[in-house]
């Protein structure tokens, strides 16, 4: 089912954008200006935008410490990063330290068993900052058929892990935990509620959360992949990624 058209004022008045970032904020793999500016308005006006991204804590450490945001959901909800006034960051884990440890290790070598079986497999440039799961590029320095990334996906499965295909990456990881499941967790901790948070996102790796959420959003390039979800979001915007992002931004601010 197509979704609708974003409205020009936005229903309700929510507190919190939870959002994905890559193809979401970014566009072809740069954050526009206008994305920017949408973040620190919105900033402003008292809305807390929390990405909720696929990256790696690497990313996430760089985004929370220059973005106009003050949390972060990363690796798929491996953990959420808070930054308090002081500018002080603090890491809550879905997984405990001892459980993450041996997770990575099955990872390691699940790792280098795709790479082996796989000639179309290729790890992300930012493998090296992750601290919990495994990626693969599928579409971002490697283009791979989707067809193919399934394959590879389904592979991981086959193996006992997690794997969720992305509209630039394969991301595996090992432990019961999602986006959506840590976004819970952090607006439980932060004491919101569900109905007072909106979500926007471009990919099948972002369907937890569109059926977690009554209030979604899908930026224009998410069109493609809708077949694939099966969630999809209640609205879409008429730009792609982060220009996307800006217009759901200004129907969140228009009075």
């Amino acid at each position: 089912m197509k979704p609708d058209p974003l409205p020009k004022v936005f229903p309700g008045k929510p507190k919190i954008v939870l959002t994905d970032v890559d193809e979401t904020l970014t566009w072809q793999g740069r954050l526009p200006e206008e994305t920017f500016s949408a973040l620190a308005k919105l900033q402003r006006a008292g809305i807390r935008v929390v990405p909720v991204t696929g990256a790696s804590a690497g990313w996430c450490d760089c985004m929370i410490r220059t973005w106009p945001i003050d949390s972060i959901i990363g690796e798929n909800g491996a953990f959420y990063i808070d930054r308090n006034s002081d500018g002080r960051l603090s890491y809550t884990y879905a997984l405990e330290e001892s459980v993450r440890a041996s997770n990575w290790q099955r990872l390691q070598r699940l790792k280098e068993e795709v790479l082996e079986q796989f000639p179309l497999a290729y790890q992300t440039a930012d493998q090296v900052f992750r601290v919990t799961d495994i990626a693969f590029d599928i579409n971002q320095d490697q283009k791979v058929d989707r067809k193919d990334a399934f394959t590879i996906a389904q592979y991981c499965r086959d193996a006992g892990m997690i794997a969720r295909v992305s509209s630039i990456h394969i991301n595996v990881w090992c432990g019961d935990y999602n986006k959506a499941s840590t976004a819970n967790l952090w607006m439980t901790a932060q004491g919101f509620d569900s109905d007072e948070a909106i979500f926007s996102g471009d990919s099948p790796n972002d369907d937890s959360m569109f059926a977690n959420f009554r209030l979604t959003v899908g930026v224009a390039n998410i069109l493609p992949f809708i077949e694939e979800l099966d969630s999809p979001p209640m609205y879409i915007t008429n730009q792609p990624g982060g220009y996307g992002f800006a217009e759901l931004a200004a129907a969140l601010l228009r009075e």
